[in-house]
């Protein structure tokens, strides 16, 4: 690539073309960043490269400095030019000043002060450019993370849809087989006090044998079967003329994570578990037990596609 496209090496600290899409710059600043990273870098880390880096992504991915950055390159072109013009002026001038120099010698005390403000100028020119690659360096290393983190959340996210796909198949595919020859090898009911939503001493021994009973019944479940475990919840009223029944709903929903929550904890695997909420419309006099029971099924067996 000419100089005067890429007038302080951007592109070519990045390893692309000036028609490189966004896409093209991100991947070859991940490529790079992991071999010049001064914490995480191999045997090629290198601070200065890796702040430089850092410096070139950062322009180049925002497309108005981008742009700024292209057009810089005709502008460094004319200015090359007016300096050459310029010249032979320059070295008029500096003939004369040596000439100058020659008739007379500056005084000492002069010369100390121009010295000692050379001298500061020089300290703050060193302490701008510790602070700017530190800047540099910090600024690379959220770069870095926030790519980490993208890459996370997505993966979690492509997780979760998959597992939610997969329960859900599974639960279809058992109820299904219900119906066609499989079955519940196994059923049993969980009942909450009145009101509540946290099991009393009767309600957890109840869970108790029911997570027994599971355990023996999942103990003759044929190896080639598949089988799956359902919880089921029921709110008799979904809704009443004065509107939904959130009371009702949220009250049976909980006492099935608390019922879920437990198989999980006993250790049933969490893959096997699946959960299903059920409102009905029924009037007021007909609300009996408010949903207090929880139900929960082995569904077996059925071949496993």
């Amino acid at each position: 690539m000419d100089p005067l496209d890429d007038p302080k090496g951007y592109y070519r600290a990045l390893g692309v073309g000036r028609g490189a899409s966004a896409e093209e710059l991100k991947a070859a600043f991940r490529e790079r960043a992991k071999l010049w990273h001064p914490d995480h870098g191999g045997p090629e880390a290198d601070e200065d490269r890796f702040r430089f880096l850092v410096e070139a992504y950062d322009v180049l991915r925002d497309p108005v400095r981008r742009r700024e950055y292209d057009e810089s390159g005709f502008r460094t072109a004319r200015e090359r030019a007016e300096r050459a013009t310029a010249a032979p002026r320059g070295q008029a001038a500096s003939r004369s000043l040596r000439l100058g120099t020659r008739a007379g010698r500056w005084p000492f005390g002069a010369v100390l002060a121009v010295l000692a403000l050379a001298l500061a100028s020089l300290g703050l020119v060193a302490l701008w450019w510790s602070a700017e690659r530190q800047l540099a360096l910090a600024k690379g290393q959220i770069q870095d993370l926030s790519l980490r983190l993208s890459d996370a959340v997505a993966a979690q996210a492509d997780t979760r849809t998959r597992y939610r796909a997969s329960t859900v198949a599974g639960l279809d595919q058992a109820l299904l087989a219900g119906r066609s020859g499989g079955g519940f090898l196994f059923a049993g009911e969980i009942l909450f006090p009145p009101g509540g939503t946290e099991l009393d001493a009767e309600g957890s021994r109840q869970l108790e044998r029911a997570v027994l009973g599971l355990a023996e019944a999942v103990r003759k479940v044929p190896t080639d079967r598949d089988w799956l475990i359902l919880v089921e919840s029921f709110a008799a009223a979904a809704a009443s003329p004065s509107g939904v029944e959130v009371g009702a709903w949220e009250k049976a929903l909980l006492r099935m994570a608390v019922v879920v929550d437990t198989l999980a904890r006993q250790g049933l695997p969490a893959e096997r578990l699946a959960s299903r909420f059920q409102a009905g419309m029924a009037p007021p006099d007909q609300r009996q037990g408010e949903g207090r029971v929880v139900e929960i099924k082995l569904l077996c067996c059925f071949r496993p596609d």
